[in-house]
């Protein structure tokens, strides 16, 4: 019996909330030939517990012995992220990979306020014994590694900061006019809402994953569509998941963070990286921040929020670089 055009709908229908991930992803990236991400493991983990409450998923690889090189990635993220810097620091660097609270293999936050992530990048470098460590963070995790090193000014050897603002985030963004009219009336609320009901959001996250909706709002929002569709998946499944009530939370304590005071207490030498397509964080932030740092100097990539996956070369030249101005 010939199937009718009913059930072929239906099967057609089924088959994208599945897998409409995949054709979304081709039709809204460019044929990028860099290597395909992939999930790594580090054979050498373990557990961080902050005075703030907050427990740390930690990898640490590569040389014993070799320059201490943390990473910190941003807000919906995870240690995975890096994968690109992974494979180019590896041979080079002990590199120290975190997973923000509530992140990655982190257990659930008990804060995530910026100050508190400080404390937190505070108690890793105590328990490890890290000497002189380099910091790399990107957006959330850049903003982290700024109010450690104002307030542990002779800690770091370096830093590296990767589209971050200098101040709550929301007014440095494209079209900040009309987020910051959003933000009490509009933003804040629906944030509260989301953290009370993670359940709802959460079962939507995975299933706009799966269908390509999310993907769709992830490549407008992070990337300049450079990317590949396999780097747009990676980092898509990241974020979808990402405990929703997590993501919440830390919009919302992005609205608490000010650095504009602060900035002349960092005296470690520093990279701060922009992308020329950001839509999160304009470039002008890290100039800003790159102009009344200490030792500040500023580089543009092509790209978006996320150039460390879609512009990886360029950007692992330019730590490449600043790493070997540093030593």
């Amino acid at each position: 019996m010939k199937p009718t055009l009913k059930t072929f709908g239906l099967v057609s229908a089924g088959l994208f909330l599945a897998f409409g991930r995949y054709p979304v992803s081709w039709l809204v990236s460019s044929r990028n030939r860099s290597a395909k991400p992939a999930r790594l493991r580090a054979s050498n983990r373990l557990f961080v517990k902050s005075p703030t409450g907050n427990t740390l998923h930690v990898a640490i690889e590569g040389p014993e012995g070799a320059q201490p090189l943390v990473l910190i990635h941003g807000l919906n993220g995870s240690l995975q992220h890096w994968f690109y810097q992974r494979k180019f620091l590896g041979d080079s660097y002990r590199l120290i990979l975190i997973d923000l609270p509530g992140h990655g293999k982190s257990p659930a936050p008990a804060s995530l306020a910026v100050k508190d992530l400080c404390r937190d990048l505070a108690a890793v470098v105590s328990q490890l014994s890290l000497e002189k460590p380099i910091l790399y963070g990107h957006s959330l995790g850049a903003m982290t590694v700024m109010e450690y090193c104002s307030s542990y000014p002779n800690v770091a050897k370096g830093i590296i900061l990767q589209h971050c603002s200098y101040t709550n985030p929301y007014t440095t963004c494209q079209a900040s006019w009309l987020v910051e009219y959003l933000q009490e009336p509009v933003i804040r609320p629906y944030l509260e809402y989301s953290k009370k009901h993670p359940l709802m959001f959460k079962i939507l996250t995975r299933m706009n994953y799966m269908n390509g909706l999310s993907l769709l709002l992830h490549r407008y929002i992070f990337f300049k569509g450079e990317q590949s569709a396999a780097q747009l998946r990676f980092s898509s499944r990241i974020a979808a998941f990402c405990p929703p009530e997590v993501t919440a939370e830390g919009l919302l304590r992005c609205m608490d963070f000010d650095m504009k005071g602060k900035l002349s207490k960092i005296k470690a030498p520093c990279l701060v990286i922009g992308a020329v397509g950001d839509r999160l964080t304009r470039a002008y932030a890290g100039k800003h921040i790159a102009k009344n740092v200490s030792r500040g100097e500023f580089a543009i990539v092509e790209g978006g929020h996320m150039s460390l996956l879609e512009h990886s070369d360029k950007v692992n030249d330019l730590v490449g670089g600043f790493l070997n101005r540093i030593k």
